[in-house]
């Protein structure tokens, strides 16, 4: 269908009140005509069908209660026959829009527990074994089994026992206090990781929407006949009309508050499980409260991995890692909301109407939007004019309440209660203005009281102050025409705000040293003698620890000393101790030269074959009886001759050990190798076998053997 539109006037007239937007934005007179798709209009483009209708662009804001109502005045319509029918009685349209709701769509993630559960079991250990297993083939926990019957990795949680130092000296902390005695029990524990069977499910937060509905009711006369028609709209049903075509009504958009809407996409939402529309333990909690992963301690979502592999868990406090989860989080709220202040997390607190909706498998999550929400619409109708008219009706505060609250807390609430004291339902603006101090501006309300009824306007109040003081601010009650109605003084008081540290908490403040700018000197600076105890004692500010450490090294020198004297046994063990090993090293050293000098001359030299002492009582063993000594003897008396030379040398290239008897020779000698090696003996002037030229392989060492050799091959 195509419609041409054509304007024949514009803007009628418009309202614009001081603190509120209200009414019509503007109307036109139109000619609406339209073309159909038929086979005959398609040959006839110039069939149209036109009617003159009035557009009107008007807003309504959240909780309009039929506040406002629009007379048209209407000539004639037809009736579901197509008959034409002329009115007497004009069309009148009344508004009414709902409260606005902020719906928070959820996507569920999964369940976590209420509370982590740490629970302790006793054992003993004994001299060689331990009476706490934490294997996973062999645990004192009871472990946890998953869907296929295996055990859960690190479900058996982990052992703690007392140390040797535990049982010797002073207890150390230990998780579970562990009882370290010699004949005492408890001296190990084995910690589990349980989860408590409340169970809470988790959500992630999906797009925001904007949730309302509005009803333009159409009341007017048919033969005689009163006849109501609702024409219902939302945002997901932008456009409706009535049953005779009369009237079409259309939502064009909202207008942008001066409040952002929180869109929560930093927060995760937590049921709990098979209880959806407990609004009261609903929670919605900051992302970084969670680690769904299981890995990390302390955060909601901690699993038996993060439990067991925690750093220094024996030495940790007694439920460490499990810190942080939902129960701290709502317990924490109920405290506050008992002392009178406002909660954090849980859902009631978050808005003055929470709803929850939905069932364990959907769920959702509806904040009241209290600040003005308008949204622009348009009714198109056949009419001749159009009349507007605005519902005033007389109004009072009855009374307000304010609590003493801390400064720079979101504790401070402001109820201001209003009554419609008319006979009609009509719009009402609450202000809060003109505060001492530092408060900060306040949103105004609007809000529709029906007649005679009681209506709470609710306010949040915050100071940017930290200390106590007493404040006054100034309320005003407008009516839909910017007439201000009643007005009130508001008075109250904030005390100081409380300073939390924390975990830095507590007072540990020393009075110390003031700091020394300059350079300071060490003790290797003023003493360096490492043994002058004096210098020590005098620099003993700087030096305490060296007069010490030596001091105790002295007594120490001094008690083994006297020990040594006094009991030989120790005096033994010591000499074993410190003097044994270098001793056998050395020796080791030496008979190491020795044989290697031994090899070199074994190389070159002539073996010794055997050698005896000569006994001049035993002809047998006297050289001189030997024939053939005696004759070699007589043949080499000469030592200058080449004859003795070259039998030396043939003697020695066939390794043969000779003795010469040197009768008459005043000046007996002896030529030797080393020790293994050819031993030559000489009875005669050493003098004289230096000519031999065997330097190379003998040394000459004088002796006078008192007795003589037998030197045999």
């Amino acid at each position: 269908m195509i419609k041409k539109l054509i304007f024949f006037s514009i803007f009628i007239f418009f309202i614009k009140i001081n603190l509120i937007w209200c009414g019509i934005i503007s109307s036109s007179s139109i000619e609406s005509c339209t073309l159909d798709g038929t086979e005959l209009a398609d040959q006839d483009k110039t069939n149209l069908k036109c009617d003159k209708k009035l557009v009107v662009s008007l807003y309504i804001d959240s909780q309009k209660e039929n506040s406002e109502t629009f007379n048209f005045q209407v000539s004639e319509i037809k009736d579901e026959n197509g008959k034409l029918k002329t009115l007497v009685i004009p069309i009148s349209v009344k508004f009414k829009k709902s409260e606005t709701f902020i719906n928070y769509p959820l996507v569920y993630v999964q369940n976590v527990a209420y509370q982590p559960k740490e629970t302790v079991i006793y054992k003993t250990d004994y001299v060689l074994t331990s009476g706490c297993k934490d294997k996973p083939t062999d645990h004192t926990c009871p472990g946890a089994i998953d869907a296929n019957g295996k055990l859960i990795r690190d479900s058996q949680g982990f052992c703690c026992s007392c140390s040797f130092s535990d049982y010797v000296g002073a207890d150390q902390n230990s998780r579970a206090n562990l009882g370290c005695s010699l004949l005492g029990s408890k001296s190990s524990s084995a910690h589990c990781l349980s989860f408590s069977s409340v169970k809470y499910d988790v959500y992630n937060v999906a797009k925001t929407q904007v949730e309302y509905t509005i009803t333009a009711t159409l009341t007017y006369s048919y033969n005689q006949n009163p006849i109501t028609q609702d024409i219902i709209l939302s945002n997901s049903a932008p456009m409706g009309m009535d049953t005779f075509s009369q009237a079409i009504v259309r939502i064009i958009g909202d207008f942008q508050s001066s409040t952002q809407i929180n869109q929560f996409t930093d927060k995760k939402v937590v049921f709990p499980y098979n209880q959806p529309n407990s609004i009261n333990t609903c929670m919605v909690l900051d992302q970084n409260f969670f680690d769904l992963s299981g890995l990390t301690c302390n955060k909601i979502g901690v699993s038996y991995s993060a439990f067991q592999n925690q750093p220094n868990s024996c030495a940790a406090l007694f439920g460490s890692c499990l810190q942080n989860q939902i129960a701290d989080y709502y317990n924490a709220d109920v405290a506050l909301i008992s002392s009178g202040k406002k909660g954090n997390y849980i859902a009631s607190q978050l808005g003055t109407k929470v709803q929850i909706a939905g069932n364990q498998d959907s769920r959702s999550l509806k904040i009241r939007f209290d600040e003005s929400h308008r949204t622009m619409l348009t009714i198109t109708l056949k009419a001749d004019s159009l009349q507007y008219i605005v519902n005033i009706s007389p109004g009072k505060i009855i009374n307000y309440q304010i609590d003493r609250f801390e400064s720079m807390s979101k504790n401070g609430v402001l109820r201001v209660n209003v009554q419609n004291t008319g006979t009609i339902n009509a719009d009402y603006t609450m202000t809060i203005i003109n505060c001492t101090g530092d408060i900060n501006p306040i949103n105004n309300q609007q809000v529709t009281i029906k007649s005679k009824e009681i209506y709470s306007f609710v306010f949040q109040v915050y100071t940017t102050s930290k200390l106590d003081s007493s404040y006054h601010c100034f309320g005003d009650l407008y009516n839909e025409v910017a007439q201000v109605i009643d007005s009130i003084r508001i008075n109250f008081n904030t005390s100081d705000t409380e300073i939390d540290n924390g975990a830095q908490s507590g007072d540990n403040s020393l009075d110390g040293d003031s700091l020394n700018i300059g350079s300071e000197f060490t003790c290797d600076d003023v003493c360096p003698n490492l043994l002058n105890v004096v210098c020590y004692y005098t620099q003993l500010k700087i030096c305490a620890t060296k007069f010490t450490l030596l001091l105790t090294a002295l007594i120490v020198i001094v008690i083994v000393i006297v020990l040594c004297f006094k009991f030989p046994i120790i005096r033994n063990i010591l000499k074993l101790i410190f003097c044994c090993g270098c001793f056998c090293f050395k020796k080791e050293i030496k008979n190491k030269k020795n044989k290697n000098k031994n090899k070199i001359k074994d190389s070159s030299s002539i073996k010794m074959k055997d050698l005896t002492h000569y006994n001049p009582n035993n002809p047998n063993n006297n050289p001189n009886n030997n024939p053939n000594n005696n004759n070699n003897n007589n043949n080499f008396r000469n030592r200058n001759n080449n004859n003795f030379r070259n039998e030396v040398m043939r003697l020695v290239k066939t390794n043969t050990i000779v003795y010469y008897n040197g009768n008459g020779y005043s000046h007996p000698g002896l030529l030797k190798l080393e020790p293994g090696g050819f031993v030559f003996i000489l009875n005669g002037n050493t003098s004289n076998i230096k000519h031999l030229s065997l330097e190379q392989i003998y040394r000459f060492i004088s002796k006078s053997p008192k007795n003589g050799f037998i030197l045999k091959n």
